[in-house]
């Protein structure tokens, strides 16, 4: 049997180990209470600043989530999960309004909340045409002239970029394109900003270019037998050659009746965009060495020579049904052409053109 002071003695005992486990528990608690603390006070303030402008651009319906990787991704915030609590527990939602904004790094979480809540935009939207007909070189230059992205930020796009428009690849690999996205830069106008990425400009001419030129447009290239390349590249000629809508079906079809008979192409635009624009191309023009140039060398070149619009694009696929093999631009003012099947034909109508010349 156990004598009182052993019934008094272990109770005490226990008594005391269980208070010495709370207090261990509690201390427990309050250290990573601490800790938490400590960390979501660290993660909460913004990342060391330089004070510099970061543009943020909030797309229509885009989550908060989403918007809390790109400002950690773009260095505004150091913890997309911090910013995503705060929103979530400060109003409950997403009530960020779409735009382009700048944002100075340093600016914290609660004031990056504010500025896209309000909807503090920046009204720096820019307008860009670019025309059917365009080269690359050109949209870069106009692109650098309305200050939405630099000549040469845009040009290393063009080459290098990594862009997930699904019918790059169908591209060739050759090492005699000039341009490597030469012809798929759609001509259209674009709503960008100034000082906008240049991959983004591109991104979005690609993507414009795949809404027009879609499955329905390639099936109907492809029932044609004609790949893409090989359709914008004819097309690309077509957009310089023609200067009227209605010409555009019978300008393709000289080039593929030529095409098919092993001919030269012979055409003018394809040394312009060797040489840049000439009033009057000589016989030396027509000899340089030069894989675009179809004076001198078979098929079509190496890839487009511009921009072509849909008009050009539907003409290569649908050409008129001629037998013409020549055409020669009348100089008569209303930029239409002669259309010849046979080289004294073709004579002739050189000879009109350069009255017409004369005349007007």
């Amino acid at each position: 049997m156990w004598n009182s002071q052993e019934r008094g003695h272990r109770p005490g005992k226990w008594r005391r180990g269980v208070r010495n486990a709370i207090l261990l528990l509690l201390l427990a608690v309050i250290l990573l209470a601490g800790g938490a603390t400590y960390y979501t006070y660290r993660e909460f303030a913004p990342p060391q600043s330089t004070g510099r402008l970061v543009d943020v651009d909030i797309a229509k319906g885009e989550s908060t989530s989403e918007l809390g990787q790109e400002l950690q991704r773009i260095g505004l915030i150091r913890n997309a999960w911090v910013f995503r609590m705060y929103v979530r527990f400060r109003d409950g939602g997403d009530r960020f309004l779409a735009g382009h904004y700048q944002v100075r790094q340093g600016t914290g979480i609660p004031e990056l909340v504010s500025i896209f809540a309000d909807g503090a935009v920046v009204s720096n939207a820019v307008s860009v045409t670019i025309p059917e007909g365009y080269t690359v070189v050109q949209i870069a230059d106009k692109l650098a002239a309305l200050n939405v992205c630099s000549k040469s930020a845009f040009l290393k796009e063009v080459q290098s970029g990594s862009f997930n428009a699904p019918f790059l690849s169908k591209l060739p690999h050759n090492p005699a394109i000039k341009y490597r996205l030469e012809g798929y830069l759609f001509p259209d106008t674009y709503q960008f900003v100034r000082g906008e990425s240049a991959h983004t400009v591109v991104q979005e001419m690609l993507n414009d270019f795949a809404e027009h030129v879609n499955a329905s447009v390639l099936q109907r290239l492809q029932k044609a037998g004609l790949t893409l390349p090989q359709a914008i590249t004819e097309a690309s000629l077509v957009e310089k050659e023609a200067k009227v809508n209605r010409e555009r079906p019978i300008i393709a079809s000289v080039i593929q009746n030529r095409l098919h008979k092993s001919m030269k192409l012979q055409i003018d635009a394809t040394l312009e965009y060797i040489l840049g624009h000439k009033d009057v191309l000589s016989t030396k023009d027509t000899e340089v060495n030069d894989p675009y140039n179809t004076y001198r060398n078979p098929g079509l070149p190496p890839g487009p020579i511009a921009n072509p619009g849909m008009a050009s694009i539907l003409a290569v696929i649908q050409p008129a049904h001629t037998s013409y093999l020549y055409y020669v631009v009348k100089n008569d003012g209303t930029g239409e052409h002669y259309f010849a099947e046979t080289y004294p034909e073709q004579l002739h109508n050189e000879a009109l053109s350069q009255k017409n010349l004369h005349t007007h």
